[in-house]
C-alpha cells in the first residue's frame, strides 16, 4: 500500500482477514482523487492470494498479496476467474459508455459469484462507482447482501454513499476515507512529483486537496492553467479593462473544470474575507470582518457552481463568464 493515508484503513482489514472476521461486502466512501479504487484493488489481491503475507513478513500488513502466487499473477493480468469488476459498459452499438451501472450487470455478477470456485478460497467483486448503480440494479445487489452465497465478499466504492441506498449501507462495514491533512499530502506530492512546496500547494489548491488529482493535473501540464486564472482574476481586481484578454483566455479553459476552479478561486477568497486561509487579503476593505467582502464572494461562490450546472442547458455561456468576472471586477466599498 504505497499511500499513506491509505494504510490505516488496509490495516484494519489486514487484521480482520487474518483473524477470519472479514465482513461479506466493504463499502469504502470518501471524496474523489484519495485512491479507494486502488484500496479495494489491494484488498481484493489479498482476498484472492493463496499466500497472503509472504511477501512482507513482520511488516504491518502480514495479510496484503504476496504478489508472486498464480492468484496474483492472473489478477495483475487482469484475468482471475474468481475476480469481477463492474463498471460502466459501453452503450449498445455503441462506444460511448453509459453514465449508470444496469441492473443486467448485477444479474450476471451474481450468477458468476454462484459458480465454483477456480483458484482462489473466495470470489470478490468489485463495484464502481457504487452509487452509479440504477434503482432496479440496487435492489438486485441487495437480495446479494442479504442472502450472500458461501465465500463472496463484494467490495463497493463509492464517491458519495449518501445516494445508495440506507439498506445497501447497513448491509456493509463502512469505511471512510479521509482526505489527508494538508501537510500530509503536500509532502506525499513533494518526494513523489519531486516537485518543491509551493507548486505542491498550488497544484493541491486546484485540485481542491486531492493528491491524486494534483498529481494527475502536474502531470498533464494544467496547473500552468490554474496560475494563469488566478492571476486573471488579481488583474482584473485592479483594473477593469483586463476583463476582456481574461475573458479570452480562461474561455479557451474546460468549462466544467473553468467554473470548478472559478467556484474555488471565490472560495479561498470567502475565507480570505474571515482572516483565514491562504488567500487573506491586507486590504481593509477586503479584510476580516469586511461583511460586504464576505457576502460578495460567497455570491461569485454560488454563482460559479450554478453556472457549472448550466453548462448542460441551452443558456449562452459566453455571457455567464462575462458576467462573472464583471461582478468579480466590481470594488468593493469601503
Amino acid at each position: 500500500m504505497t499511500l499513506p493515508w491509505l494504510q490505516a484503513a488496509f490495516k484494519q482489514f489486514g487484521q480482520q482477514l487474518a483473524g477470519g472476521r472479514q465482513p461479506h461486502a466493504i463499502l469504502l466512501s470518501g471524496a474523489a482523487g484519495l485512491g479507494k479504487l486502488e484500496l479495494a484493488r489491494e484488498m481484493a489481491a489479498a482476498l484472492l492470494c493463496l499466500q497472503p503475507g509472504a511477501g512482507t513478513p513482520g511488516s504491518d500488513h502480514d495479510y496484503s498479496a504476496c504478489g508472486q502466487c498464480r492468484s496474483c499473477q492472473l489478477f495483475r493480468g487482469g484475468a482471475h476467474p474468481d475476480f469481477r469488476y463492474l463498471t460502466f459498459i459501453p452503450k449498445d452499438k455503441s462506444e460511448e459508455l453509459r453514465t449508470v451501472i444496469i441492473v443486467d450487470q448485477v444479474r450476471e455478477l451474481i450468477s458468476s459469484m454462484q459458480l465454483t470456485n477456480g483458484l482462489s478460497p473466495r470470489k470478490v467483486a468489485l463495484i464502481y462507482p457504487a452509487e452509479a448503480m440504477n434503482r432496479n440494479a440496487a435492489n438486485a445487489l441487495l437480495k446479494t447482501l442479504e442472502e450472500p452465497a458461501g465465500e463472496v465478499v463484494l467490495l463497493l466504492v463509492s464517491h458519495d454513499s449518501s445516494r445508495l441506498s440506507a439498506t445497501i449501507r447497513s448491509r456493509c462495514q463502512a469505511i471512510y476515507i479521509r482526505s489527508p491533512a494538508p501537510s500530509e499530502a503536500l509532502d506525499w506530492l513533494e518526494q513523489t512529483a519531486a516537485v518543491d512546496r509551493p507548486a505542491a500547494q498550488l497544484a493541491l489548491q486546484a485540485a481542491s486537496g486531492s493528491p491524486l488529482q494534483a498529481l494527475e493535473l502536474m502531470k498533464q501540464g494544467r496547473v500552468k492553467e490554474f496560475r494563469q486564472l488566478l492571476e486573471s482574476l488579481q488583474r482584473i481586481s485592479k483594473d477593469v479593462e483586463a476583463i476582456a484578454p481574461a475573458y479570452d483566455q480562461l474561455s479557451r479553459l474546460e468549462p466544467a473544470e473553468l467554473w470548478h476552479w472559478l467556484a474555488l478561486a471565490s472560495a479561498e477568497k470567502v475565507r480570505g474575507s474571515l482572516g483565514v486561509g491562504r488567500g487573506a487579503p491586507t486590504r481593509a476593505t477586503d479584510g476580516p470582518g469586511s461583511r460586504e467582502a464576505l457576502l460578495r464572494y460567497a455570491d461569485l461562490h454560488s454563482l460559479a457552481n450554478r453556472n457549472r450546472r448550466l453548462l448542460s442547458t441551452a443558456v449562452r455561456k459566453d455571457f455567464l463568464l462575462r458576467d462573472w468576472l464583471i461582478q468579480w471586477a466590481l470594488p468593493t466599498r469601503s
